[in-house]
Parts: C-alpha cells; sequence; structure tokens
C-alpha cells in the first residue's frame, strides 16, 4: 500500500511538471501572438524576424513536453484516466504549436508589408478589432487552463464564431478595397491572409477550451 501511494505521489509529480511546461510554452506562443502583431501594425522587420526565430523555441518546448508525457506514460504505466490526462496534455500542446506557426506566418507576412504602410495603416481597424479578440481570448484560455476553469472555458467555446465575423468583415473590406483600387490587390491579400490566420488561432482557442473542459472533468487532470 506504501509503494502504491508512493508511485501516485511520482506520478502527480510528474503530471505537475507537464503541466509547469505547458504553461511556459503558452508564455512562449502569447508572446510570439503578441509581437508578430505588433510587428506588422508597426512595420518592424526586426520583431518580425525575432518571432520567426522564436519559433524554433515553440517547437522544441513540444518536443521537451512529448517527451516528459512518453517519459510519464513508460515509467509508470499509468491507469485509464490518467492515461487520458497525458493525452489531453499532448493535445493542448499540439494546437498551441500551432498557434505559434499562425503567429510566424503574421510575422512574415509584416515583413512583406512593412514597405507597404502607406497602402495598409488604413485597412488595419478591421484586422486591430480582429488581433485584438485572439489575444484576449489566448489570454483567457491558458488562464483557464493554469486554473482548470471550466465556467470561463464554456464561455470560450464561442470565440472561434466571434473571431469567424471579424474575418468575415475584414474579407469583405478588402474585396472592395481591391475592386476601388487595383493598386491594393497584393497588401489586401496580404491583410486576408492576415486575418485567416487570426481566424485559425480562434478555432484552436475553441479546441483548448473543449480540452481545458475535459481535463477538468477529469479531477483536475494535469
Amino acid at each position: 500500500m506504501q509503494q502504491k501511494a508512493h508511485t501516485f505521489t511520482k506520478f502527480d509529480d510528474e503530471l505537475n511538471s507537464i503541466r509547469a511546461h505547458i504553461l511556459e510554452m503558452s508564455d512562449l506562443v502569447e508572446m510570439q501572438l503578441h509581437q508578430s502583431l505588433l510587428a506588422l501594425f508597426e512595420a518592424n522587420t526586426v520583431i518580425a524576424r525575432q518571432v520567426v526565430d522564436q519559433d524554433y523555441s515553440v517547437n522544441q518546448m513540444e518536443v521537451l513536453i512529448d517527451g516528459l508525457c512518453v517519459t510519464a506514460i513508460a515509467r509508470e504505466q499509468p491507469a485509464a484516466s490518467d492515461l487520458q490526462s497525458i493525452v489531453i496534455a499532448t493535445k493542448i500542446v499540439v494546437h498551441l504549436e500551432r498557434i505559434g506557426d499562425e503567429a510566424k506566418k503574421i510575422a512574415r507576412i509584416a515583413e512583406r508589408l512593412a514597405q507597404q504602410t502607406q497602402l495598409t495603416k488604413q485597412r488595419f481597424a478591421g484586422v486591430r478589432l480582429a488581433a485584438q479578440l485572439a489575444q484576449q481570448k489566448l489570454a483567457e484560455v491558458i488562464d483557464c487552463f493554469a486554473r482548470l476553469d471550466t465556467f470561463t472555458a464554456y464561455e470560450l467555446l464561442g470565440s472561434e464564431d466571434l473571431i469567424n465575423e471579424e474575418f468575415s468583415v475584414i474579407f469583405r473590406e478588402m474585396i472592395q478595397s481591391m475592386t476601388d483600387d487595383p493598386r491594393t490587390i497584393s497588401s489586401s491579400l496580404e491583410l486576408v491572409f492576415v486575418a485567416k490566420a487570426i481566424d485559425r488561432i480562434g478555432s484552436h482557442i475553441k479546441h483548448i477550451s473543449k480540452l481545458v473542459i475535459d481535463a477538468s472533468n477529469r479531477y483536475g487532470a494535469i
């Protein structure tokens, strides 16, 4: 019995370590998104390049956490409910990594648009709204995971719809802009790609919200 209690304690320690690393990765991804949007709106190619370079750190965190999960499974041979906790953790990590990928896409677009700011600044308003919404919801879902707050996680399930509505507005505006002034076609398409990246981030936030709910339902699993 004493040995069994010791094993449970050790497994809990490993789950807590995985959880701590996920929160560390979350901070990296949140900063990556913030900086990519800053680079876009400020036409700052230095920050944009930093975001692209930071993607390596996010990918390394994913590899590290996956390794911790595999080790925990191999070493402790957890029961079904505990195994599901680790599976949830790996899924959250995948969505965080993909949010990082979308931030990197925005940074690369920021680099390309840096020389066209006069053509794009007046059309940043809709993108700013969508960007602010995505950053807010990402911060909220990370906080939900940290506290296993199912109430807020349920509220966040609608985030994708809100961000998708903003994408639709931006898309219509960019079509109109291209129609009115063909010189804006290139930059308008780039802004559509930015809006689509933000839209995908909303989808990942929704999936993380569902996973937080699953984790919380499994007695505070991770």
